[in-house]
């Protein structure tokens, strides 16, 4: 009967293992496109935040090319973080980040 029992009790933790690992699995899938969005534009507005003449002349912000435009004809250009990951991976877009800033000549 006692081996029986641990038998049983062993294969409960073995089921119970098995769905934390699913579990787990769906946690680094990735984000729907609306709080990817909501994560990008963050790092955006922090960086329009941090600096006053952005923020004073901001006209426009726009993801599809992760860019903040600002006063006379002034860009703020942001892209992803490049990470290594292992190959198949598939989870949440690599971090948004701040690479250059430019002004057109007048």
């Amino acid at each position: 009967m006692n081996r029986f029992h641990n038998g049983r009790r062993r294969m409960k933790w073995i089921g119970l293992s098995g769905i934390v690992l699913v579990w787990a699995s769906v946690a680094v899938a990735a984000l729907p496109p609306q709080y990817q969005n909501m994560k990008d534009l963050d790092v955006m507005m922090d960086y329009i935040k941090k600096h006053p003449e952005v923020a004073a002349t901001v006209t426009s912000i726009d993801l599809e090319t992760y860019t903040v435009y600002y006063g006379q004809g002034c860009k703020a250009v942001f892209g992803r973080k490049e990470t290594t990951k292992p190959k198949g991976f598939v989870g949440p877009a690599d971090p948004l980040e701040f690479k250059k800033q430019s002004c057109s000549e007048r």
